[in-house]
């Protein structure tokens, strides 16, 4: 069936997309939307109070929340926060870490050895551990807006963890700078430029298009740990209702922001947690299955051209 992980990936990854981009000018419903509560009567046997959250329906595909939001709505308008984020703050990792790593790496100096320790030693650290205990008290109730909170909170990702590419690309590229067609190309005179733009980028280009995709499903990963603790993309409303338990609401309604607010109805309602969850695991899937193609793309052009 040839490289249909590849193509699978590919399809998955672009309907994702479209969705963030054109996904509030197909939602039923404004973001802010409430489907309203109140009594019905058609007799005096056929009486009662209609109340949310209401199941799927015609009316509402994938029903409502206890507040009576749209849940496929909040999906829609969410979606932008949660993949862009992913996408860019794995782009700025490749970017500055991959940079780094190679430009460091085909230096190969031995003073260079601190800093590329430094960085694996960052790299180690789990970042859940920093980006939460930095976040804690800025995210919740916070009085910056919901741009400045995303990109508050990108910038913190990117430089978590941007070490690890760097400790990734610098052994990549050291191990590449041993390679005889490098030391014949510096023997005959070519400079550092010349041998970074003609011979390691062509050779690392398939390494870094892995890891960026990587990147995607680790940084989804890490929104995905950090709303389950209640630090939502864009900020959290944190409210005490009285006897009732505490409430936490994503402001920007991003998806995993979405299953950590309703992470509660696991035994109840069930379908107001279901509905993000899958979507969050359709979007994680996605990217892991466009990972793999890649990989087995490379890999397969690598047993065709093993000078490559």
């Amino acid at each position: 069936m040839g490289n249909w992980r590849l193509w699978l990936g590919i399809i998955a990854c672009s309907f994702l997309i479209l969705i963030a981009i054109f996904g509030p000018f197909f939602a039923p419903y404004e973001k802010d939307y409430v489907e309203p509560t109140g009594y019905y009567y058609n007799s005096s046997d056929d009486f009662g109070f209609y109340t949310s959250p209401y199941p799927p329906s015609k009316k509402h595909l994938l029903g409502t929340d206890q507040w009576g939001y749209d849940i496929l709505t909040l999906l829609l308008y969410g979606a932008k926060y949660t993949l862009f984020v992913g996408i860019g703050v794995a782009f700025l990792r490749i970017l500055i870490g991959g940079s780094l790593g190679i430009w460091f790496g085909l230096s190969n100096k031995e003073k260079k050895k601190t800093k590329q320790s430094i960085f694996g030693l960052l790299g180690s650290i789990p970042a859940f551990l920093i980006v939460y205990f930095l976040l804690v008290g800025i995210t919740i109730n916070s009085s910056l807006s919901v741009m400045e909170l995303v990109l508050l909170q990108s910038f913190l990702m990117v430089i978590i963890g941007f070490p690890g590419v760097y400790a990734a690309t610098y052994s990549k590229t050291s191990e590449l700078r041993k390679e005889q067609f490098i030391i014949a190309t510096k023997a005959l005179g070519a400079g550092k430029l010349r041998i970074l733009w003609k011979h390691i980028l062509p050779h690392l280009r398939g390494t870094l298009l892995v890891m960026f995709v990587k990147e995607i499903i680790l940084v989804l990963t890490l929104i995905g740990q950090l709303g389950i603790f209640n630090l939502f993309l864009g900020g959290t409303i944190f409210r005490l209702g009285g006897g009732d338990p505490p409430v936490y609401i994503s402001i920007s309604r991003d998806w995993a922001g979405l299953i950590g607010q309703w992470r509660s109805f696991v035994y109840d309602s069930q379908w107001i947690l279901y509905f993000p969850l899958l979507a969050f695991i359709f979007l994680l899937f996605s990217f892991y299955m466009l990972s793999r193609g890649i990989e087995l793309k490379h890999k397969s052009t690598l047993q065709k051209f093993p000078h490559i």
